[in-house]
């Protein structure tokens, strides 16, 4: 019976990873047919979760240390990042905060260091640099403004 056990799941794994991307980058299964579900899969020792529908990466994704805390987590809506996307060191500090509005940059994306200390202050609107961009040092002293005007 354990090796009954062992090899059901090790079948289930297999057919969980069967999925690959056509020559149109949409996700299909090993008939051809345009794949609809969550697929796991470990790439340079990060581990990646996500949600595929139609062939398309749509939902929330997840991706892992090898230790296994979260690296990063964000949302793709048709293919598309969107909404806000947030990076972890592997202490589990926040590193980085990112907005998209599918797939073009908007809104205030935060950089922090490994210590949680704010480092990069930085605008987006369309895809496009705007507003005042910050960087400060690591004792919080301000060390560049630049002023950007979308085009």
């Amino acid at each position: 019976m354990k090796k009954l056990t062992t090899f059901l799941f090790i079948l289930s794994f297999i057919s969980l990873n069967s999925q690959t991307q056509n020559h149109r980058g949409l996700y299909v299964d090993n008939e051809g047919n345009l794949f609809s579900g969550k697929i796991f899969k470990v790439q340079n020792e990060v581990k990646q979760e996500y949600t595929v529908k139609n062939g398309v990466i749509n939902g929330e994704v997840n991706y892992y240390y090898a230790s296994g805390s979260i690296m990063e987590k964000g949302i793709f809506t048709e293919g598309k990042k969107d909404q806000k996307w947030t990076r972890y060191n592997v202490q589990g500090l926040v590193t980085a905060i990112a907005f998209y509005d599918l797939g073009k940059k908007t809104g205030t994306w935060l950089v922090f260091d490994d210590n949680g200390k704010k480092r990069f202050e930085m605008n987006y609107l369309n895809g496009d640099k705007t507003g005042t961009w910050t960087s400060w040092d690591e004792n919080g002293a301000i060390v560049n403004e630049a002023n950007y005007n979308p085009n």
